[in-house]
């Protein structure tokens, strides 16, 4: 029989200020809930906090609040991040205590374009990392994703991911990418929620403090990929893709390896 999920909406608001040509910041803001054939009309208002209005009519959604930036200097670079809080509570982040409900994650990148002086190939690395539990709520129905996938990153949260793509475009036909994926995650066994899956409500949490990133079964994943693409006319493009990923986990039997090799043809068209 296949379960029934209740039906969740989601609101945001995003407000966005260039400081010059050069530097930008934003704020945004998100909550997540779900009602009976309802909507909750307070939060159609653009001009106001999502919690000052949860507050004031007693509700227990979920909200979420970031900020984000870029910066372009030296004209071949750009810094990038976002900060994201879910919730916590400034005392227990302080005392660095581990508390379930520290819930935020962060993401710092670097793009370098024309490596070394040579046209059209571009570097970028980036971080992220969320804490346990970020992104889940008491009520599955509530959490931040859609029909169960999550709106923010495929690892759900529970995870400190490290990357590397490397572009390079020769000619006007030919491009090519090299990508690196270091993974530390921490996964569920069997009846328990160590904060990695966002559909789980987080009240069935393993404990209240002491949490950290890769809690639960500690997990290891690299992923080396390499694609080549040939435009064949315009918005046509034959491609070929290579990627192989090992996983690591504390669990030996949860361990491979495995490889995908394909191949295709991709076309870009616009539907109106």
């Amino acid at each position: 029989m296949n379960e029934i999920m209740p039906e969740n909406t989601w609101q945001g608001m995003f407000l966005s200020y260039n400081v010059n040509k050069n530097l930008n910041f934003s704020f945004y803001e998100t909550v997540i809930f779900s009602r009976n054939n309802q909507l909750e009309l307070q939060y159609l208002n653009p001009l106001i906090l999502y919690r000052t209005v949860e507050f004031f009519i007693g509700s227990q959604d979920n909200i979420l609040i970031g900020l984000d930036g870029h910066w372009n200097f030296l004209n071949r670079f750009q810094l990038y991040g976002q900060w994201m809080f879910d919730e916590f509570k400034f005392d227990e982040l302080t005392a660095n205590t581990g508390w379930w409900a520290n819930k935020f994650g962060w993401q710092l990148g670097l793009k370098y374009m024309d490596v070394l002086g040579v046209d059209h190939l571009d570097l970028q690395l980036e971080m992220n990392q969320v804490r346990p539990y970020t992104y889940s709520h008491r009520d599955s129905a509530a959490n931040y994703s859609h029909f169960r996938q999550s709106m923010a990153h495929p690892l759900g949260a529970n995870f400190r991911e490290q990357i590397a793509i490397l572009n390079y475009r020769p000619t006007q036909k030919w491009s090519f990418q090299l990508s690196y994926f270091h993974i530390l995650m921490g996964e569920d066994s069997r009846n328990s929620n160590w904060g990695t899956n966002i559909n789980l409500p987080n009240v069935e949490r393993e404990m209240d403090y002491g949490n950290e990133i890769g809690q639960g079964i500690k997990t290891n994943v690299d992923i080396l990929g390499a694609r080549a693409s040939f435009t064949l006319f315009h918005n046509c493009n034959l491609d070929l893709q290579f990627y192989q990923r090992m996983k690591q986990s504390e669990q030996p039997d949860l361990s491979f390896t495995n490889t995908y090799i394909g191949g295709g043809i991709r076309l870009n068209t616009a539907v109106l």
